[in-house]
């Protein structure tokens, strides 16, 4: 039994040096973990235009108040369920915010595989491993030795340290800073197709997380985030009248495109994400919106932390500043 204990935890620990490094872009739960227990106020879920557009490090200047973007690449509205479950293990936020179109992707994305690589390892990893991910995928998520042996003789020290050690927090927060801009020269509706079962589907997952929310006291708000490529109007009256008939907030900010005084040749990175210049205006609007709420700021949080995360965004953004606007040359990119 002790030879057999001994083997899980080396090949668990292995399997931590093996994975590649994880910073951005969603799937950040190294650290994630690193943040200090219960400390968060607010929490964004949801894909891309969650953690491409929302800057806790300006909530938290214009607020005093903490949120967290726990997001991930193309994340569906299952397996932001199981994130939200996790990431309730160690923090009690006041309030969620669900970015809303994942309701309409796929069961399967090809990102799953991502969204549950990085997870810590619990009932919430394994049950979505088993639920989302297709079968070619589970023997790497369920031994990722077997996924990622072939980058043992890449590995540096950096790897090993990161790997044992841990990461550091992350200094934004769960934001991924896109400096590049793309001119936009249109706003149009974004081609999802509605599929009846999944959306079905997606629709009992949403009051599986409003049920989750109910339990932990926590206020759900599921949202549509600015962008030039949004569901249809039909698309978004549905949503709103299904969410509400599931007991819970529905917001629409693309009704509030035009106060976010938004530039269409400067603010985007493409047509579905905002650059730094653009997450700028919209994370400013929500804080203006949090404040509404009439909430404590957390007595727990590192402030020394959120000093340094208000001093490293403020740095990226002067250097971005100092400088011609770069073209990202991004086509629409999925989320």
């Amino acid at each position: 039994m002790c030879l057999l204990t001994a083997l899980i935890l080396f090949c668990a620990g292995f399997s931590s040096v093996l994975l590649p490094e994880r910073l951005d872009y969603g799937a950040t739960w190294g650290m994630y973990e690193k943040e200090k227990k219960h400390s968060v106020d607010f929490m964004f879920f949801g894909s891309s235009l969650a953690y491409c557009d929302i800057i806790p490090s300006v909530i938290y200047e214009d607020t005093g108040l903490t949120s967290y973007v726990m997001a991930g690449p193309e994340q569906t509205i299952p397996l932001t369920y199981w994130y939200l479950r996790q990431a309730c293990s160690t923090q009690s936020p006041k309030v969620v915010f669900i970015e809303a179109t994942g309701m309409f992707f796929s069961s399967h994305s090809k990102s799953v595989k991502i969204n549950l690589t990085y997870m810590p390892w619990s009932i919430n990893r394994l049950a979505p491993t088993f639920t989302e991910a297709s079968e070619d995928e589970r023997a790497g998520l369920l031994f990722p030795l077997y996924a990622y042996h072939d980058r043992w003789d890449r590995m540096t020290w950096d790897d090993f340290s990161r790997g044992i050690l841990g990461y550091d927090p992350d200094p934004l927060a769960g934001y991924t800073f896109l400096d590049a801009a793309k001119p936009i020269e249109t706003i149009k509706d974004r081609p999802f197709e509605l599929q009846e079962d999944l959306y079905s589907r997606n629709l009992k997952y949403a009051e599986k997380i409003a049920a989750f929310c109910k339990e932990r006291d926590i206020l759900p708000i599921f949202y549509l985030t600015p962008n030039t490529s949004r569901p249809s109007a039909e698309l978004t009256a549905k949503l709103r009248t299904d969410f509400e008939g599931l007991g819970v907030e529905f917001r629409n900010y693309n009704d509030a495109f035009d106060s976010l005084n938004l530039d269409l040749s400067t603010d985007f990175f493409d047509t579905l994400h905002f650059n730094y210049r653009g997450a700028c205006k919209f994370s400013a609007y929500l804080a203006s919106e949090l404040k509404e709420f009439g909430l404590t700021p957390s007595a727990d949080a590192d402030a020394a932390l959120w000093q340094e995360r208000i001093r490293h965004f403020s740095a990226l953004k002067d250097k971005a500043d100092s400088g011609p606007v770069k073209l990202s040359g991004a086509a629409d990119t999925p989320s």
